[in-house]
């Protein structure tokens, strides 16, 4: 929660964010992500994916669904031949 902010949404940003899941789940397709996410297909067609977008926006998450993004993250890793540092949730024995 590092990046949310309290100031009003860009609905350019939130436009763009909007896309970036449905280009996700046009590569998945709805039953896929039902399977995924172990619900009911007619659940992934009612999703609301503008309040979707706002809330990850709210929460500076955007950039992480962003198709874009992602490609320069893992070019740049593929450049620096660095791995992607652990989540901050394993625990080591």
């Amino acid at each position: 929660m590092d990046h949310a902010s309290n100031s009003k949404l860009s609905q350019r940003d939130i436009d763009r964010a909007e896309t970036d899941l449905l280009i996700n789940l046009s590569t998945v397709t709805q039953r896929g992500l039902a399977k995924m996410v172990g619900c009911h297909e007619s659940k992934i067609s009612r999703t609301d994916w503008r309040f979707i977008a706002a809330v990850l926006c709210a929460f500076g998450m955007d950039s992480d669904i962003s198709p874009i993004s992602r490609a320069f993250r893992h070019a740049l890793e593929g450049l620096t031949n660095e791995k992607p540092q652990p989540s901050g949730n394993s625990i080591r024995a």
